[in-house]
């Protein structure tokens, strides 16, 4: 990790911890479970590659149920569990969201 990809976690990771409440602002990703009746476990990633991404972390969303995470307006990347409920570590594959001009919202 060279000393541009370090400040770009680090200035990530304090945005996170001061942002209280979700931006109205360009950056928001909203995900939705639209889907699944089991809770469904999202990973999510923030960053301009996937390789070089900084963790968000994950959640389980029941039926209904959103997140919203102010991505301060770079890539954001995301994927959930192919069989929710199952518990058996398997993922979909990453799926990049593009919130750079506008805020988005993924539906599963």
């Amino acid at each position: 990790m060279n000393r541009t990809h370090f400040l770009s976690a680090l200035g990530i990771a304090l945005a996170m911890c001061l942002v209280a409440a979700p931006a109205s602002a360009q950056g928001l990703l909203r995900i939705h479970n639209s889907s699944f009746s089991q809770p469904v476990t999202v990973e999510l990633r923030v960053g301009d590659r996937l390789d070089d991404a900084t963790s968000y972390g994950t959640k389980a969303l029941a039926q209904g149920q959103s997140w919203d995470v102010d991505t301060g307006g770079i890539f954001a990347w995301w994927r959930r569990e192919l069989h929710p409920g199952s518990n058996d570590g398997q993922y979909t594959d990453w799926t990049r969201v593009n919130t750079i001009n506008s805020d988005e919202t993924v539906n599963f």
